[in-house]
């Protein structure tokens, strides 16, 4: 399962210097062009036009041998395979993914992250946790995979049926047992949360199981924790990996594009009345160089192309043909949103992609635009 310090690693990968082979590849086996490592034979056509497009690189093509190589050692147990080799240093990041990403093969100075920070972006980590009065399972959700943690079963006692009357004495302290057992079950429950909590970087949890266990539950939750609970749901205890992915990815999708929206009509509010927000490529490349950007949000999909000084590590509008700082020639950048989204991300800041309605308003204003520090 992929982590945020695997992003962190690509991102230190991109700052080295000169050129990383970037590869998106569909592995997915459920695709009958796949089989028979059809996979393969994709890639080397993607790599022969790649190749074409920079005639005699010969970094390149030792690169591209050194990737084709790797995949052939490939076991493709998932849908899209990233790799990221970086000739000089001898590096390679490699991932393969539950989900799918667009395919594609990329030369140039640092790792294409795009396809990556957008899936970071759509796909938080979520903490799963099912629980009834004798059991709970704990799980994360995140890029499409799912894994169980803990499977936790107390011994407690049974809740007394209705009493015979030479027992109606004992029934209450029954009754207490029974509760105060459950009670200590789910503060048990509650502490493998914290614990897991800590150790894998969950961004939201979600409690799902037998509606009384896991109300009090989530009312017994620390206040670390409960700042993450976003929904409590019915989902059956014994559900199957498949459902609870199924569940999460509905959720998730939900709060996604709430929080899209609502970030928009922040910023929105901002551009209009002047405040700490730009839009439009122009003034977002000017706010960018001086480090004043917080979060840099674009519409999904969205393809621009810019210029680069390699000498000044700032980018400019395409129009420019000369650095303004140095004097230095620029590069013609077409991947734009990407060379920023790192820009953005390695001064700190945070990358949104939006979607649906979000993406509707931003575009009253323009596609891509920043929230600037305040």
């Amino acid at each position: 399962m992929i982590r945020h310090r695997d992003v962190e690693q690509l991102q230190q990968l991109s700052q080295a210097p000169g050129k990383t082979l970037t590869v998106y590849l569909d592995v997915d086996q459920t695709n009958v062009a796949n089989r028979k490592r059809q996979f393969e034979t994709r890639l080397k056509d993607l790599l022969r036009q790649l190749r074409a497009a920079h005639e005699d690189n010969e970094e390149l093509a030792t690169t591209a041998a050194e990737v084709e190589e790797i995949i052939r050692r490939l076991e493709p147990t998932g849908k899209t395979l990233v790799i990221a080799r970086h000739s000089q240093l001898g590096v390679t990041f490699r991932k393969l993914l539950k989900i799918t990403l667009p395919p594609g093969v990329h030369w140039g100075n640092g790792a294409f992250m795009r396809p990556l920070i957008e899936a970071f972006d759509e796909h938080e980590r979520f903490g799963i946790v099912l629980v009834d009065s004798k059991r709970a399972r704990l799980f994360t959700v995140f890029l499409g995979e799912i894994e169980e943690h803990k499977d936790l079963t107390a011994n407690i006692p049974p809740r007394p049926d209705a009493p015979s009357q030479d027992k109606q004495r004992s029934q209450p302290r029954m009754e207490r047992r029974h509760d105060e057992s459950v009670t200590g079950h789910l503060k048990i429950v509650a502490g493998e949360i914290g614990r897991l909590l800590d150790q894998l970087e969950i961004d939201r949890l979600i409690i799902g199981g037998a509606v009384g266990p896991a109300s009090e539950l989530a009312r017994i939750l620390p206040k670390r924790l409960r700042a993450k609970l976003v929904e409590v749901q019915p989902i059956p205890v014994t559900a199957t990996a498949e459902d609870i992915l199924a569940r999460t990815a509905e959720v998730q999708t939900r709060l996604e594009r709430a929080e899209e929206l609502e970030i928009i009509r922040e910023l929105l509010r901002e551009v209009r009345k002047g405040g700490r927000a730009v839009a439009g490529l122009s003034a977002v490349l000017d706010n960018l160089n001086e480090g004043r950007i917080w979060k840099l949000v674009y519409v999904q999909g969205l393809v621009v192309e810019g210029a680069a000084c390699e000498a000044c590590s700032m980018l400019f509008d395409p129009a420019n043909e000369r650095c303004p700082i140095c004097g230095q020639p620029l590069e013609r950048e077409p991947r734009m949103i990407d060379r920023m989204s790192r820009a953005v991300l390695d001064q700190g800041g945070h990358v949104e992609m939006v979607d649906g309605p979000a993406a509707e308003a931003l575009r009253q204003v323009a596609e891509v635009a920043a929230l600037l520090h305040s």
